[in-house]
């Protein structure tokens, strides 16, 4: 038997249905994945302004936020949802797909 705060992660190529419980009970962990990534990608598109006309510079800070991304995303479906675009997650329920959207602490039914 698993404690109620361990949550299942799932294999990159394996899909999940959640309930409406089980969807919600991803939204502070897809917070708290989201929130960390947003900051560290504002802190790295601010330095690749900075560093533009750096053109070795520059692409250092793009492959940094193109492994945040990747990242994020990789966490995203480990978790059982499907990332739609930077912070924005479907989640595969039993009644249709509910939509999440960083900074939001609900779901909405797509």
């Amino acid at each position: 038997m698993q404690p109620d705060n361990v949550r299942n992660i799932y294999p990159l190529n394996k899909s999940k249905t959640f309930t409406h419980d089980e969807a919600l009970e991803l939204v502070p962990l897809l917070m708290h994945i989201s929130s960390k990534t947003k900051r560290e990608l504002n802190l790295l598109n601010s330095q690749l302004s900075f560093l533009k006309t750096q053109s070795e510079k520059a692409q250092v800070i793009q492959e940094k936020l193109n492994h945040e991304l990747q990242t994020w995303s990789e966490k995203v479906r480990r978790l059982g949802a499907i990332p739609v675009s930077l912070c924005k997650v479907r989640i595969p329920g039993e009644d249709g797909q509910y939509l999440w959207e960083y900074p939001e602490t609900r779901l909405f039914m797509h």
